[in-house]
């Protein structure tokens, strides 16, 4: 039997993983980090790379056009993609026709889930090997996952679902894992609240202003894309973070850098001080800079 967690590089299921490790042997335990398609920063990706070689392997899953099953048949034909090609975040974007968000989190089916099934099956199930699996989800997270079971049934992956720190904050995360002498994600000491994407299409205010001030290739990554696709990264709906789409990446940028409750519309003369400041060398609502 077979232990195996989604590895993104963040700190739940970081946490989820040193859970695991203190329970089953090291060679039960499989640690899958199903790349999102090129929209991860590169101090995520030479974390992981760390953390599979310092501490336990991790196994790097590339998403490919066919984990889409059937979906966006015609416009993978009309645009002579074969199955077998890599799927990356704007070309999912492309064929889906819009970029994924808070009510469309296709980007987590066609870029984590569906690949690491494929994997999972090619690697283990074929081979009669079982396996159930965790993850680092968290109650405290949203009103989605707040009535989560400690154990559920997965019917996508035919297998048992389970959630050890489901109870647990993100401070207990951190604490746990740095009391193992654990490697951290060094973006969480720039003051990143998500670090799976770089964007998120789901990023708060913080962290957009954070991507634009510390690492602006990543919005002039999205810029790219959105000339690209025609499309606009974020949604045009109305989101929690307060802002109408669709609005271009640099738009969304400007509302980044207003003070709390300001607007896109009323940006002139309600500019954040704050944001006119270099960013700290180090930045942590978590004690990492202690």
């Amino acid at each position: 039997m077979k232990h195996v967690l989604g590895f993104s590089g963040g700190i739940d299921s970081q946490a989820a993983a040193r859970w695991l490790l203190n329970r089953y042997p090291p060679a039960d335990v499989i640690l899958l980090n199903a790349d999102p398609g090129g929209n991860e920063h590169p101090m995520t990706t030479e974390f992981i790379e760390r953390y599979s070689s310092e501490v336990h392997p991790v196994v790097v899953v590339k998403p490919l056009v066919r984990d889409m099953g059937g979906a966006c048949r015609e416009s993978r034909e009309a645009l002579g993609i074969g199955d077998d090609e890599e799927l990356t975040f704007d070309l999912l974007a492309k064929l889906k026709g819009v970029f994924p968000g808070l009510r469309r989190p296709f980007c987590t089916q066609s870029l984590k889930l569906a690949p690491s099934r494929r994997w999972l099956r090619e690697h283990l199930s074929e081979h009669g090997i079982g396996y159930e699996r965790y993850t680092g989800v968290r109650r405290e997270e949203s009103t989605h996952r707040r009535k989560r079971k400690p154990r559920e049934f997965d019917d996508f992956f035919n297998c048992w679902l389970n959630h050890p720190i489901v109870d647990w904050s993100k401070q207990m995360c951190f604490d746990y894992v740095r009391l193992h002498g654990e490697p951290i994600n060094p973006l969480y000491s720039l003051g990143f609240n998500r670090v799976g994407c770089a964007p998120c299409v789901n990023s708060s205010k913080q962290d957009i202003r954070n991507w634009a001030k510390r690492f602006p290739e990543m919005i002039d990554k999205v810029r790219a894309w959105e000339e690209e696709t025609g499309l606009t990264f974020f949604p045009a709906t109305k989101v929690r973070n307060g802002f109408y789409g669709p609005l271009k990446i640099d738009d969304i940028v400007k509302w980044s850098m207003t003070a709390h409750g300001g607007s896109l519309s009323r940006f002139a003369g309600n500019e954040d001080p704050l944001a006119v400041l270099p960013p700290p060398p180090c930045e942590s609502d978590y004690g990492l800079c202690e």
